[in-house]
């Protein structure tokens, strides 16, 4: 049982202070933090007799009593009851876990655009973190390109890069920069980026939410068009859930800016979708892209709209 509510069922192939280490049949073998985990609860054939579940024990309790550094089939005596469940505790006052750590997530995409580029593709996007004790480096980045019958039909891409500094509770700082080049919405390169301030409200093996904002700076170079400066906010939120006992994850992101000038800059873009979480690391799923810019350059729309099926691979 996780503290945020969700139950995770498998066989527990290491568990002590830090982690507890879960073979799942649904997404392979979860590692999670000790500090998520409101409670253990394993079967007699785990546990060597019968258990109880406690449901008001605290993170890294163990319903059975038994000793969760022992291996799995053994069992230590029933512990006194009115002695309670035994506790682990957390010197951490943070939701973050300081260490180093690598994870990505590299996608492929049939889609179906309507908009600037009306066309089947395909499309390459990525995410990419680097932890290292309190500090983050994050990139994420799509790059859409084709041609039809040796003419180029789609020449775009994006990335946006950051790093962040936790602090010893749910917020962090951060420094930003996105660049963007889309061709045929006569968009030569796009430079945005600024500071911002964090809040991470949820962050775990099951769900994650987060949500940061702060002043940015943008700059449109355009082929044909006037190019545009402007002063003004942005924000994000970044969203998913593991559900279905892991089968499936609902995931959000988006991120809007507005000018704050006297420039007439509106940008809001969001990435909708399922994911299933396949097997050896494999996704797939269906995702729905929303790109808005109320100030596009002459003879372009307002909007693009993606709808793509994806497969990745993730670690």
């Amino acid at each position: 049982m996780l503290v945020n509510g969700d139950r995770l069922s498998g066989r527990i192939l290491q568990a002590d202070q830090d982690t507890v280490v879960l073979e799942t049949d649904y997404v392979g073998t979860l590692t999670i933090e000790r500090n998520k985990v409101q409670s253990l609860r394993r079967d007699p054939v785990q546990a060597g007799t019968e258990v109880s579940a406690h449901s008001d024990a605290g993170p890294g309790a163990v319903a059975d009593g038994s000793n969760p550094n022992q291996p799995q089939g053994s069992a230590q005596p029933p512990a006194d009851d009115s002695a309670g469940p035994t506790v682990t505790t957390s010197a951490r006052s943070s939701p973050f876990t300081p260490g180093n750590n690598l994870t990505g997530r590299v996608d492929f995409a049939l889609s179906d655009d309507k908009g600037n580029t009306d066309k089947n593709e395909i499309d390459v996007d990525y995410q990419v973190e680097y932890r290292r004790g309190w500090n983050r480096l994050t990139s994420l980045g799509a790059l859409e390109f084709d041609t039809n019958d040796g003419e180029k039909t789609t020449d775009k891409w994006s990335t946006y890069n950051q790093y962040s500094r936790l602090f010893p509770s749910r917020w962090y700082g951060a420094a930003w920069f996105a660049l963007k080049h889309d061709r045929f919405a006569d968009l030569r390169l796009r430079t945005l980026g600024g500071p911002a301030i964090g809040y991470l409200a949820v962050e775990s093996e099951a769900m994650n939410l987060s949500i940061e904002a702060g002043p940015a700076a943008l700059q449109d170079d355009f082929y044909d068009h006037v190019d545009q400066d402007s002063l003004g906010m942005a924000w994000s939120l970044h969203y998913d859930q593991l559900l279905w006992q892991g089968s499936l994850q609902p995931y959000h992101r988006q991120f809007g800016y507005v000018a704050l000038d006297d420039k007439d800059k509106f940008l809001w873009q969001s990435w909708t979708g399922l994911r299933v979480p396949l097997a050896s690391g494999f996704t797939g799923a269906v995702e729905f892209e929303y790109d808005y810019d109320s100030n596009p350059a002459v003879a372009t729309k307002t909007t693009d709209t993606t709808l793509r099926l994806k497969l990745g691979y993730q670690w």
